[in-house]
């Protein structure tokens, strides 16, 4: 039976050599003829143990080895070891006669499952191989080595299919290897085409790397340069380039060129076609853009130049020109552009561009100057300020209508601008469908505080022609009716007329009135003179509040004051004391009986600061950007210039006065005056 299985292997190993002649490759294979030689001429000596299982396991081994052929030495050790063991323990049970032997071989077999498989099936078909061998051991071992020929038959088959495949991609090389003999003589055939086709390939190469060269705005050096290193490479003997820029020239020259300087004399002026010398070896081509004439472009050969040559030299003329137009154009363009950002960044405007969502595409640095931050993404969520104008700013895209328009600031009190929202088109197509808005912010409060001082001028300009008028044509004739009252009173004190000599008395009491009337304007009205010296602000307040004590009294209404010592201002000690009494007046009348002022006075910074409140009624909202204008009163018997001169006497003395008030809680003056170290 070992005989059997001798010879089916000597016929593998023979189709297998037959089939691939790489002996390195199929070692193991090989070798594994000698265990199962060894196995069979074992039963010629008369050996006290059978080797048999021994010789077979080392069979085992030298295939496990030819399917591992790859794999690196670490995965191999471990079973070369583990196969040399279970020979060894098969080889020692049948020297001792131990049945144990039956399981070593078994082991062996299912150990050469331990191996790389080329898909599903091939796995099942060697495990099915494996074991039925080890079936066939265990319960029928005399056809056990019959059984052994299916390894032959599976080694066989999977020789022939790498035998097919070797054999399919031997075929594919060979035909890689025909298509590159086919495009290697073919490429040979390119190769020897024409030497004009070859020269003209040439040159339509040069001018393809000049147009691809021109595509981005370049400097015209750069231009010149290639153009003349390129020209000169193709073999001619001089070339030259002239460029006419609105503030340069540029000239260019490579190699030898005849009679260059006569056409330098004039700068190439008379050059407006192309140019052929007599002896037609050199030639001299204008270079035209829509706008005219902006250079030169000429070559020098030593042998005559053909007219195919020249059709050529034109079209890359052309494409010279169209090259240098190009970079003319892109370089006005980009003084333009930086013109154009320089003025946007340099007007104390702000502006911000921003498409038809309100998204913010660029803002200059005045706008961030006056938002305070970076603006970018929504415009109403970065300037919410102008929130208020969104009805209005979507109508400027939805009914094409313009934005102008001044509003206060609701974050920076005092501050005023003025809001423009424009479409950002030229055509009539741009206007019709309206993508983007230029949205302006300029500062106005200078202007506004100057138009309102201008108007504040022109109203004292106003009021002391009429104080004059006043003056001349009422004020004499109130002199008589004063006089003309005193009579009647007089006359109705001697006749006991009690009715007429209060006639007298009313006549009198209003003449008073009116002169007193006439002579606040006329006060008002005249150029303030002050006597400035360095006073303490506490002093005059003191003095103030005693002034005003009688009217306070009349109402029950307590004064607080809390004064703090050593703050002195440089003024008019009479002007200032007629300020406070003023505002301490004006409360104690803004209130009914039983209220409080509180005066309080302290230094804020550089400045000195006086507060005076009240817890009357409060100024209504309406009126409050009218109580500092002349004659605006809210009293009955009020003239309206008390304010007007306290606005005006704070002013004066480089100060500022403002007011807080809530209508039904009380109204708060506060003035500040620059300290006298100041």
């Amino acid at each position: 039976m070992m005989d059997v299985l001798l010879f089916s292997w000597i016929l593998l190993l023979t189709a297998v050599y037959l089939l691939n002649k790489n002996l390195e490759k199929d070692l193991f294979l090989y070798l594994s003829i000698i265990p199962l030689f060894l196995a069979s001429i074992a039963d010629i000596f008369s050996l006290p143990f059978d080797p048999k299982d021994f010789l077979y396991i080392i069979f085992l081994l030298s295939i496990f080895l030819q399917f591992n052929y790859e794999k690196p030495l670490k995965f191999k050790i471990p079973f070369v070891t583990w196969f040399l063991f279970l020979g060894t323990l098969a080889l020692a049970s049948s020297i001792y006669q131990n049945e144990y032997i039956l399981l070593m071989t078994p082991l062996a077999f299912f150990s050469l499952a331990f191996r790389n498989y080329k898909n599903p099936l091939d796995f099942v078909i060697w495990i099915l191989i494996l074991l039925s061998n080890g079936l066939l051991f265990i319960f029928l071992k005399s056809f056990f080595y019959y059984g052994n020929i299916l390894f032959a038959i599976y080694i066989l088959i999977n020789k022939i299919m790498e035998y097919q495949q070797k054999t399919e991609q031997e075929k594919k090389d060979y035909r890689e290897l025909v298509d590159r003999a086919i495009q290697s003589e073919i490429q040979k055939q390119y190769l020897e085409l024409d030497d004009e086709l070859k020269i003209t390939y040439k040159k339509l190469k040069e001018i393809f790397k000049l147009s691809n060269y021109s595509i981005l705005p370049t400097q015209l050096e750069d231009i010149a340069e290639r153009v003349v290193e390129g020209l000169h490479n193709l073999g001619y003997s001089g070339v030259i380039i002239y460029i006419e820029d609105s503030d340069r020239e540029i000239f260019k020259k490579s190699g030898f060129f005849p009679n260059i300087k006569r056409f330098m004399e004039n700068k190439f002026q008379d050059l407006d076609k192309i140019y052929i010398s007599d002896d037609e070896k050199s030639i001299i081509l204008p270079l035209m853009s829509d706008k005219g004439k902006i250079g030169i472009l000429g070559v020098y050969k030593k042998e005559k130049i053909f007219s195919k040559e020249i059709e050529y030299l034109s079209t890359y003329g052309n494409s010279v020109a169209i090259s240098i137009a190009k970079t003319l154009y892109f370089k006005k363009i980009n003084k333009l552009q930086e013109l154009l950002s320089k003025t946007f960044e340099s007007v104390d405007i702000g502006i911000a561009i921003v498409d038809k969502d309100f998204q913010v595409e660029t803002v200059n640095t005045a706008l961030e100057k006056i938002v305070g931050h970076k603006v970018t993404g929504n415009l109403f969520e970065n300037i919410p300020e102008i929130q208020p104008l969104r009805r209005e700013i979507k109508d400027v895209i939805e009914k094409k209508k313009p934005l102008d328009t001044i509003f206060s600031s609701i974050n920076k009190k005092g501050f005023i601008y003025r809001i423009k929202a424009l479409p950002l088109a030229s055509t009539p197509e741009e206007k019709e469908n309206i993508e983007k808005l230029v949205i302006t912010i300029e500062d106005v409060t200078e202007k506004e505080k100057l138009e309102a001082q201008l108007l504040q001028t022109e109203k004292h300009a106003v009021i002391g022609k009429l104080a004059a008028g006043l003056s001349h044509d009422i004020k004499n004739p109130l002199t008589a009716i004063s006089a003309y009252a005193y009579t009647v009173k007089k006359k109705g004190e001697k006749l006991k007329d009690r009715t007429l000599i209060n006639l007298g008395e009313k006549i009198e009491s209003n003449s008073k009135r009116a002169e007193d009337i006439i002579n606040k304007l006329l006060n008002y009205a005249k150029p303030s003179y002050y006597k400035e010296r360095k006073v303490n602000l506490k002093e005059i307040l003191k003095t103030s509040i005693d002034f005003s004590l009688p009217a306070s009294k009349r109402k029950n209404i307590k004064i607080n004051k809390r004064l703090e010592e050593n703050i002195f201002v440089y003024g008019d000690p009479s002007s200032l004391q007629q300020v406070f009494i003023n505002l301490i007046i004006n409360a104690a009348e803004a209130m009914d009986y039983d209220g409080n002022v509180w005066i309080t006075l302290r230094k804020n910074g550089n400045k000195a600061m006086i507060k005076i409140k009240d817890n009357g009624e409060g100024i209504p909202e309406s009126i409050k950007d009218e109580i500092f204008d002349p004659f605006f009163t809210t009293k009955e018997k009020g003239t309206g210039l008390g304010l007007s001169v306290v606005n005006r006497i704070v002013k004066d003395h480089r100060g500022e006065i403002y007011f807080e008030s809530v209508e039904g809680e009380g109204t708060e003056f506060i003035v500040k005056l620059p300290l006298a170290e100041d």
